[in-house]
């Protein structure tokens, strides 16, 4: 089994995830397209750079087929957020209103700031076992060479003497 290395390692990396789960956590529109988001998170990371981060971590972001991206979170939330009004409508005031649903700047909630706290909370834990799980695939390394050789040295002589029989 091929062995991934993980995205968190990446130099820089969990900077970018803490940044991106903020604010794609707390700004108004649940989701954009992935140059909008780098254009809010203000850095002179490309969009393209900003895509593969999100796409490397699907444990926080959507990307769908047509590059919006979004948090998974509020992905599973319904599309009551007024924008406008900066609350959650009820059913009776969505039917209330003079325009589709659709049209009237309607998207999911933003997170409350526990929320955000407890996504960026879990990126760093991730972070940390990604560091761990690497330190330990580096110890074991020194070990399992020479006990891999000795087998396969082994196995050679061992093929040898029942040629030679």
């Amino acid at each position: 089994m091929a062995h991934s290395r993980s995205p968190y390692l990446e130099s820089g990396r969990l900077e970018k995830v803490l940044a991106a789960i903020q604010i794609l956590g707390s700004y108004d529109w649940a989701s954009r397209e992935a140059s909008s988001w780098a254009e809010k998170l203000e850095t002179q990371q490309e969009s393209e750079d900003w895509l593969k981060l999100f796409k490397d971590h699907p444990e926080f972001f959507r990307v769908s087929k047509d590059g919006w991206v979004s948090l998974r979170w509020r992905h599973g939330y319904d599309r009551i957020y007024s924008v406008t009004a900066h609350r959650e409508l009820t059913s009776e005031e969505i039917a209330a209103l003079p325009v589709k649903p659709n049209e009237e700047k309607l998207t999911r909630k933003p997170l409350t700031p526990e929320q955000i706290a407890g996504l960026m909370k879990t990126a760093i834990e991730l972070h940390g076992r990604a560091i761990a799980h690497e330190q330990e695939r580096r110890w074991l390394t020194p070990f399992l060479f020479p006990i891999l050789g000795a087998m396969l040295g082994g196995a050679a002589v061992a093929g040898v003497q029942a040629l030679l029989k």
